[in-house]
This record gives structure tokens, C-alpha cells and sequence, in this order.
């Protein structure tokens, strides 16, 4: 026997709302509102109503929430948008780039599942993210007890980890080389990097500079107050790849003099010479992480009351040409 045909009234019977309200929300038109509409399409796919490909797929839109960023971080924030739209994609949802300034407009599309704050400091916009009632999830780190979700990366673990493959080198002196210490992720990876030192009886130098103004002058100062690491750890591939550049203007050699490791392992780590030991970040795999947790509390009725998720995603140790044995001469300038 033929299957029978559902229709706008078998919807709105199954549902308890009216036919008008059912064309409506199939239609896209206004009128109906936001969990309403969800529901309706929802109950559309599940019945089998002949839905329009569009319809049938595009389950909502995920805004990926992103602000203006600067050289060194594109390739990081492209893999992690990457990430989201492939995991979305893959369960019939659309991930959509929109500039963080437009929260603060005071409405999003009735569309909208879920938020991503894809931006180097999450709370500057999340309690205004968490306002829309939305599923919000964030890369990096969210505030202390903040209930939003958060997919980051193992730092603590990876600054131990690079303190401990170099002690097998040799290396007992480091120095941790940012630009800007109010990334928490970078902190950590500080913290690890002394923690691990600590164990093996080392000491770690922090070597701040402005990214903006350059590498050079303080890194200068730094060696003309005795500064002598055997091997310095940046905060990210970027920092890592001017260190290089940098010594050997001064006539230091890496690995020979000193080694110098990265975090991120983005495209230049394979290009530099010599090629850099560092990181490497699972940038596309976050993205999807993202896109997993707001699916999952809008899909998953018995998920929506898990509290906040915090989601540590561990990275690789990748070791190329820039770090060697420790030399038992102090590097000076030449």
C-alpha cells in the first residue's frame, strides 16, 4: 500500500498549532516565532513532508563569530572555521562569518542555533553572546565558572612537554619568548614550560616584547643583561620564525648556539630554515569540537542541561631541525 502523503494539517495536528502557522514557518515568512518555527521543521523532516532540498538540509545557521585579526593569526582562525563548517556541514547545518562587533546590534537572524566566539578574548563579548539564550561556545578560554562552552588546546601540557624534550638534549636554561601576556593560553604554556623545568632542576627566563615594535632591541638588551638560555620556547610559529631570523643576524646559529621551539606548527614552521620544532595545534579538529557542542545541545533534548563542557584538545610535539643538543658554550654575539 502507498504510503500516504502528509500534509500542512498532519503537521499542525501532530504539533498542536495551526495550518497557517505551519505554511508560514516552511515558508520562511514571518510571523511565527523562533522555537515554533524549529519545531515545525523539525517535525517536516521527521514525517517526511516533501521539503525543498534547502529546507530539508539547512537545519540552521551556527554564527561564527570572528573579529578583524592580525597576519599571524589567520591561518589559525581559517582552519578552525574550517573545522565548524566541514562538523556542521555533516549534520545539516550552516556555519555563517560574521564580524564580533555585530552582537552588539541586539538581534541575530531567527535562523541562528548557536554562537561561536572565535576571538583571542572571549569574555569581552560573552556575557552579551549569552544574552540570545543560545547555545554559545568559545575557542581559547571562557571566564572562571562562565557557563558557556569552551574547546581549546592542552597548553599547560604542551610547555611541559618541551621542557622535557629538551632536558633530553641537554638543556637546562629557557626562556619563554610572547608578546602578550594577557592570552591565558599563553600563560599556561609559560606555567608548563616551568613547571616542567622545575622538575628537571632547570630555570626559565620570561622575555616579553611588543610585537608591534619588534623583536630586536629587546632581544638585545635581553642577551646584554646576561640573558644566555640554551634554547628558547615562543608563543607562537610567528614569534619562533623571527627569533631565527634575528639570531642570524647576530651571528647565532640554531640550532648550534641555541634552539629555538614554536607553537601552532603553521606552514612557515616547515619553510623556515632551519625548519622549527614546535606544536602542532589540532586548529580544524577545535573547529569541529565547536560545532559538535552546539549541535549537540540543540539536537539532543537530554544534552541541554549538561552544564558548561570544557573541552582540552591534545596537541603533537613535531621535531624538525631547530633544536639540538645543548652547547656547553654560552651563545654570544659575533
Amino acid at each position: 500500500m502507498a504510503r500516504k502523503r502528509v500534509t500542512l494539517q498532519d503537521l499542525a495536528d501532530a504539533l498542536g498549532v495551526s495550518k497557517f502557522s505551519v505554511s508560514r514557518a516552511l515558508s520562511g515568512k514571518p510571523g511565527v516565532g523562533k522555537d515554533t518555527r524549529r519545531r515545525i521543521e523539525s517535525a517536516a523532516r521527521d514525517m517526511g513532508y516533501p521539503l525543498t532540498p534547502e529546507q530539508a538540509y539547512n537545519k540552521g545557521q551556527i554564527w561564527f563569530m570572528r573579529q578583524e585579526i592580525d597576519r599571524v593569526s589567520t591561518e589559525l582562525w581559517s582552519n578552525i572555521l574550517l573545522g565548524a563548517e566541514q562538523q556542521a556541514e555533516a549534520y545539516g547545518y550552516t556555519v555563517v562569518p560574521k564580524q564580533a562587533h555585530s552582537l552588539f546590534d541586539g538581534s541575530l537572524d531567527e535562523a541562528v542555533v548557536g554562537l561561536i566566539l572565535a576571538v583571542p578574548y572571549p569574555d569581552e563579548i560573552s556575557g552579551t553572546a549569552s544574552g540570545f539564550n543560545l547555545p554559545v561556545v568559545c575557542s581559547g578560554y571562557a571566564g572562571p565558572l562562565e557557563h558557556i562552552d569552551q574547546v581549546s588546546g592542552t597548553d599547560w601540557e604542551a610547555g611541559v612537554t618541551i621542557a622535557r624534550y629538551l632536558a633530553t638534549l641537554g638543556h637546562r636554561k629557557f626562556a619563554f619568548v610572547h608578546g602578550d601576556a594577557r592570552l591565558l593560553g599563553r600563560a599556561e604554556r609559560f606555567r608548563g614550560l616551568c613547571d616542567g623545568a622545575k622538575e628537571i632542576g632547570g630555570t626559565v627566563d620570561d622575555l616579553v616584547f611588543d610585537e608591534q615594535a619588534g623583536l630586536r632591541k629587546p632581544l638585545i638588551e635581553y642577551m646584554d643583561a646576561g640573558g644566555k638560555p640554551s634554547a628558547l620556547f615562543c608563543a607562537h610559529d610567528g614569534i619562533a620564525v623571527s627569533v631565527i631570523s634575528e639570531l642570524a643576524l647576530l651571528g647565532i646559529r640554531v640550532p648550534d648556539d641555541v634552539s629555538v621551539v614554536g607553537f601552532n606548527d603553521f606552514i612557515s614552521a616547515s619553510q623556515v630554515a632551519p625548519s622549527l620544532t614546535t606544536i602542532r595545534t589540532p586548529h580544524v579538529e577545535m573547529g569541529a569540537a565547536m560545532s559538535r557542542c552546539i549541535i549537540d545541545r540543540v539536537s539532543n533534548p537530554r544534552f541541554r542541561t549538561v552544564p558548561p563542557l570544557r573541552i582540552n584538545l591534545v596537541p603533537e610535539l613535531i621535531i624538525r631541525e631547530s633544536t639540538g643538543p645543548a652547547s656547553p658554550v654560552p651563545w654570544q654575539r659575533r
